[in-house]
């Protein structure tokens, strides 16, 4: 599903996407939504522990900050804005609706470990991202072998020679690191 809306995504430069949002767009709110709703998800609901809890917090806060006078400066500060905004809200959740002792136990309980999935999984929406920028080949080339398939395989998939596999490969994995080399923790893939 990530793929199919990053090249929605793309079709709006990045500083069109941003005005977009910033102008509240429905059509530039509309990919935010599909681009940033399940991460979203899964980050709110490390706080809630609650599938449905965090899908609510995360389409409350989206409303909010759309009714809001906020303005992005880029990709980036958005970003970190929709993460803190939900990790906010998580807490005020939790606070208003349960013990404090079981907020701080929720607190408590999310470790580096679940802090370093959520940044795993952002890397990934970036590395797909990138992925999308690619020539039509190069990406079908690059998606398969993510899927595990080998250069052999892949060749007879999309019926060129191994080496040309071997060489659009090379050039693909060459452009995604000229592409992320300013992303950073990009490493940790």
């Amino acid at each position: 599903m990530a793929i199919c809306v990053i090249s929605h995504f793309l079709k709006l430069t990045m500083e069109e996407f941003i005005a977009g949002i910033n102008k509240r767009e429905e059509k530039s709110w509309g990919i935010l939504f599909d681009f940033y709703y399940a991460p979203l998800c899964a980050y709110a609901e490390k706080f809630l522990r609650n599938h449905a809890l965090a899908e609510d917090i995360v389409q409350e806060t989206l409303i909010k900050i759309w009714t809001s006078s906020s303005i992005f400066d880029n990709k980036r500060h958005l970003t970190l804005y929709l993460y803190k905004a939900i990790y906010n809200n998580s807490i005020c959740y939790l606070r208003s609706n349960r013990e404090s002792t079981e907020i701080n136990s929720t607190i408590e309980n999310w470790s580096d470990t679940d802090f370093a999935a959520t940044v795993k999984e952002e890397l990934f929406r970036r590395l797909y991202e990138e992925i999308q920028k690619l020539p039509e080949q190069r990406r079908r080339i690059i998606l398969l072998s993510i899927d595990g398939k080998s250069g052999k395989e892949i060749a007879e998939l999309l019926k060129i020679s191994p080496n040309t596999v071997k060489g659009q490969k090379s050039k693909a994995l060459e452009a995604l690191r000229r592409n992320t080399k300013n992303t950073p923790l990009i490493f940790l893939l």
